[in-house]
Protein backbone atom coordinates (compact mmCIF):
# COMPACT_ATOMS: atom_id res chain seq x y z
CA UNK A 1 0.00 0.00 0.00
CA UNK A 2 1.44 3.34 -1.02
CA UNK A 3 1.71 6.08 1.63
CA UNK A 4 -0.95 8.80 1.70
CA UNK A 5 -0.22 12.03 -0.09
CA UNK A 6 0.01 15.38 1.69
CA UNK A 7 -3.38 16.31 0.24
CA UNK A 8 -4.96 13.08 1.52
CA UNK A 9 -3.53 13.66 5.00
CA UNK A 10 -4.89 17.20 5.02
CA UNK A 11 -8.34 16.00 3.91
CA UNK A 12 -8.34 13.43 6.73
CA UNK A 13 -7.26 16.10 9.22
CA UNK A 14 -10.03 18.49 8.13
CA UNK A 15 -12.65 15.74 8.27
CA UNK A 16 -11.51 14.72 11.77
CA UNK A 17 -11.63 18.31 13.03
CA UNK A 18 -15.13 18.75 11.64
CA UNK A 19 -16.19 15.48 13.29
CA UNK A 20 -14.90 16.80 16.63
CA UNK A 21 -16.55 20.22 16.22
CA UNK A 22 -19.93 18.72 15.34
CA UNK A 23 -19.73 16.42 18.36
CA UNK A 24 -18.75 19.32 20.62
CA UNK A 25 -21.79 21.33 19.47
CA UNK A 26 -24.13 18.42 20.23
CA UNK A 27 -22.55 17.84 23.64
CA UNK A 28 -22.80 21.56 24.49
CA UNK A 29 -26.54 21.56 23.80
CA UNK A 30 -26.88 18.79 26.38
CA UNK A 31 -24.37 19.81 29.04
CA UNK A 32 -23.37 23.43 28.40
CA UNK A 33 -19.77 24.36 29.17
CA UNK A 34 -19.72 21.71 31.93
CA UNK A 35 -18.83 19.16 29.23
CA UNK A 36 -15.46 17.41 29.28
CA UNK A 37 -13.20 16.49 26.39
CA UNK A 38 -13.96 12.81 27.01
CA UNK A 39 -17.66 13.60 26.38
CA UNK A 40 -16.76 14.97 22.96
CA UNK A 41 -14.56 11.97 22.17
CA UNK A 42 -17.32 9.53 23.13
CA UNK A 43 -19.96 11.40 21.13
CA UNK A 44 -17.67 11.57 18.09
CA UNK A 45 -16.76 7.88 18.39
CA UNK A 46 -13.08 8.76 18.73
CA UNK A 47 -10.37 7.93 21.21
CA UNK A 48 -9.71 10.39 24.01
CA UNK A 49 -6.14 10.87 22.77
CA UNK A 50 -7.31 11.61 19.23
CA UNK A 51 -9.34 14.63 20.40
CA UNK A 52 -6.40 15.84 22.51
CA UNK A 53 -4.16 15.51 19.47
CA UNK A 54 -6.12 18.34 17.87
CA UNK A 55 -7.18 20.35 20.93
CA UNK A 56 -5.36 20.64 24.26
CA UNK A 57 -8.47 21.81 26.14
CA UNK A 58 -12.18 22.41 25.67
CA UNK A 59 -11.82 26.19 25.45
CA UNK A 60 -9.38 25.96 22.56
CA UNK A 61 -11.79 23.53 20.89
CA UNK A 62 -14.73 25.84 21.48
CA UNK A 63 -12.95 28.90 20.15
CA UNK A 64 -12.24 26.99 16.92
CA UNK A 65 -15.89 25.90 16.83
CA UNK A 66 -17.11 29.50 17.19
CA UNK A 67 -14.71 30.82 14.55
CA UNK A 68 -15.86 28.14 12.10
CA UNK A 69 -19.48 29.04 12.90
CA UNK A 70 -18.79 32.73 12.40
CA UNK A 71 -17.38 32.12 8.93
CA UNK A 72 -20.50 30.16 7.95
CA UNK A 73 -22.85 32.81 9.38
CA UNK A 74 -20.94 35.66 7.74
CA UNK A 75 -21.19 33.94 4.36
CA UNK A 76 -24.96 33.49 4.77
CA UNK A 77 -25.44 37.08 5.96
CA UNK A 78 -23.50 38.49 3.03
CA UNK A 79 -25.44 36.43 0.50
CA UNK A 80 -28.84 37.21 2.02
CA UNK A 81 -28.46 40.93 2.64
CA UNK A 82 -26.59 41.80 -0.55
CA UNK A 83 -29.33 40.34 -2.74
CA UNK A 84 -31.98 42.23 -4.65
CA UNK A 85 -35.37 43.30 -3.39
CA UNK A 86 -36.64 45.32 -0.45
CA UNK A 87 -34.63 45.32 2.75
CA UNK A 88 -37.52 43.67 4.59
CA UNK A 89 -37.49 40.71 2.19
CA UNK A 90 -33.72 40.40 2.40
CA UNK A 91 -33.96 40.35 6.19
CA UNK A 92 -36.62 37.67 6.04
CA UNK A 93 -34.40 35.63 3.72
CA UNK A 94 -31.61 35.92 6.27
CA UNK A 95 -33.92 34.93 9.14
CA UNK A 96 -35.14 31.81 7.32
CA UNK A 97 -31.58 30.97 6.33
CA UNK A 98 -30.32 31.31 9.89
CA UNK A 99 -33.07 29.13 11.34
CA UNK A 100 -32.36 26.41 8.79
CA UNK A 101 -28.60 26.70 9.27
CA UNK A 102 -28.93 26.49 13.06
CA UNK A 103 -30.83 23.22 12.75
CA UNK A 104 -28.26 21.79 10.32
CA UNK A 105 -25.23 23.27 12.09
CA UNK A 106 -25.98 23.82 15.80
CA UNK A 107 -22.54 25.36 16.27
CA UNK A 108 -23.80 28.47 14.43
CA UNK A 109 -26.76 28.72 16.82
CA UNK A 110 -24.33 28.38 19.74
CA UNK A 111 -22.29 31.29 18.33
CA UNK A 112 -25.34 33.57 18.31
CA UNK A 113 -26.43 32.46 21.77
CA UNK A 114 -22.97 33.01 23.23
CA UNK A 115 -22.67 36.39 21.50
CA UNK A 116 -26.01 37.44 23.01
CA UNK A 117 -24.47 36.63 26.42
CA UNK A 118 -21.25 38.50 25.59
CA UNK A 119 -19.26 35.24 25.45
CA UNK A 120 -19.23 35.16 29.27
CA UNK A 121 -18.94 31.35 29.30
CA UNK A 122 -15.43 31.57 27.88
CA UNK A 123 -12.46 32.39 30.13
CA UNK A 124 -11.63 36.09 30.35
CA UNK A 125 -9.66 37.20 27.29
CA UNK A 126 -10.05 33.92 25.40
CA UNK A 127 -12.79 35.13 23.06
CA UNK A 128 -10.17 37.02 21.03
CA UNK A 129 -11.63 38.70 17.97
CA UNK A 130 -14.99 36.94 18.22
CA UNK A 131 -16.96 39.87 19.78
CA UNK A 132 -15.62 42.39 17.28
CA UNK A 133 -16.16 40.13 14.29
CA UNK A 134 -19.69 39.23 15.40
CA UNK A 135 -20.52 42.91 15.76
CA UNK A 136 -19.05 43.90 12.38
CA UNK A 137 -20.00 40.89 10.24
CA UNK A 138 -23.29 39.66 11.72
CA UNK A 139 -24.92 42.31 13.92
CA UNK A 140 -24.27 45.62 12.15
CA UNK A 141 -25.42 44.35 8.72
CA UNK A 142 -28.78 43.42 10.29
CA UNK A 143 -29.07 46.81 11.97
CA UNK A 144 -28.24 48.56 8.70
CA UNK A 145 -30.84 46.57 6.78
CA UNK A 146 -33.42 47.39 9.46
CA UNK A 147 -32.55 51.10 9.15
CA UNK A 148 -33.21 50.82 5.45
CA UNK A 149 -36.44 48.89 5.98
CA UNK A 150 -37.94 51.06 8.73
CA UNK A 151 -36.34 54.45 8.24
CA UNK A 152 -35.32 54.39 11.90
CA UNK A 153 -31.92 56.04 12.28
CA UNK A 154 -31.30 53.99 15.42
CA UNK A 155 -32.30 50.45 14.49
CA UNK A 156 -30.24 48.75 17.19
CA UNK A 157 -33.30 48.01 19.34
CA UNK A 158 -35.01 46.34 16.39
CA UNK A 159 -31.85 44.36 15.62
CA UNK A 160 -31.74 43.16 19.23
CA UNK A 161 -35.40 42.11 19.10
CA UNK A 162 -35.02 40.30 15.78
CA UNK A 163 -31.83 38.42 16.63
CA UNK A 164 -32.98 37.69 20.18
CA UNK A 165 -36.33 36.38 18.95
CA UNK A 166 -34.64 34.09 16.44
CA UNK A 167 -32.31 32.73 19.14
CA UNK A 168 -35.20 32.14 21.52
CA UNK A 169 -37.37 30.47 18.91
CA UNK A 170 -34.62 28.14 17.70
CA UNK A 171 -33.46 27.38 21.23
CA UNK A 172 -36.85 25.93 22.15
CA UNK A 173 -36.41 23.41 19.33
CA UNK A 174 -32.71 22.67 19.61
CA UNK A 175 -32.43 22.29 23.39
CA UNK A 176 -35.43 19.98 23.50
CA UNK A 177 -34.22 18.00 20.46
CA UNK A 178 -37.47 18.59 18.62
CA UNK A 179 -37.52 17.98 14.90
CA UNK A 180 -39.52 19.77 12.27
CA UNK A 181 -39.09 23.45 13.05
CA UNK A 182 -40.86 25.38 10.28
CA UNK A 183 -38.34 28.13 9.47
CA UNK A 184 -40.65 29.86 6.99
CA UNK A 185 -43.59 30.09 9.41
CA UNK A 186 -41.37 31.14 12.31
CA UNK A 187 -39.86 33.93 10.22
CA UNK A 188 -43.32 35.07 9.07
CA UNK A 189 -44.52 35.33 12.67
CA UNK A 190 -41.46 37.36 13.65
CA UNK A 191 -41.73 39.64 10.64
CA UNK A 192 -45.36 40.63 11.11
CA UNK A 193 -44.29 43.54 13.31
CA UNK A 194 -41.57 44.64 10.90
CA UNK A 195 -44.07 44.44 8.05
CA UNK A 196 -46.48 46.75 9.87
CA UNK A 197 -43.71 49.23 10.62
CA UNK A 198 -42.47 49.34 7.04
CA UNK A 199 -46.00 49.51 5.66
CA UNK A 200 -46.79 52.47 7.92
CA UNK A 201 -43.62 54.18 6.74
CA UNK A 202 -44.47 53.63 3.06
CA UNK A 203 -47.98 55.05 3.60
CA UNK A 204 -46.70 58.29 5.15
Amino acid sequence: MSPRTKEQNEAIREARIRQILLAAADVYLTRGMAFEMRDVAAHAGLGYGTVYHYYSNKYQLFRDLLLSALDAAADLTERALSGRGKARERLRTLAVGLLKLWVEEPMVFILYKMASENFHQLPSGSAGELPERFEAELYQPVAEALREATGDANALDAANVLIGSLIGSAGLWLYHRQAGMDAERTADLLFEGIARQTDDREER
